[in-house]
């Protein structure tokens, strides 16, 4: 297999993974959701679900009312 072949392969590669990363804000180091009191136990022995509220069709109580009905233990609108 020519050698211009194989490169053109491997660079396609790293350009989609590298694409990848850039269109989905990769990585993140910071989030103003890390600012949030129960965020220090989400990764021992708990996980949080943050759902963002820049829809315009976002309704706070609704999104609360879905989280409780499918077992959440606590929901909590938080401020960024």
């Amino acid at each position: 297999v020519p050698i211009m072949f194989e490169l053109s392969v491997l660079l396609s590669a790293f350009g989609a993974v590298l694409g990848m990363f850039h269109l989905n804000r990769l990585p993140t180091y910071y989030h103003s959701f890390f600012n949030y009191s129960r965020a220090a136990g989400a990764s021992n022995d708990r996980f949080l679900l943050a759902v963002e509220a820049s829809d315009p069709k976002f309704e706070a109580a609704e999104v609360k009312t879905l989280l409780e009905s499918c077992g959440s233990r606590h929901a909590e609108l938080v401020e960024a």
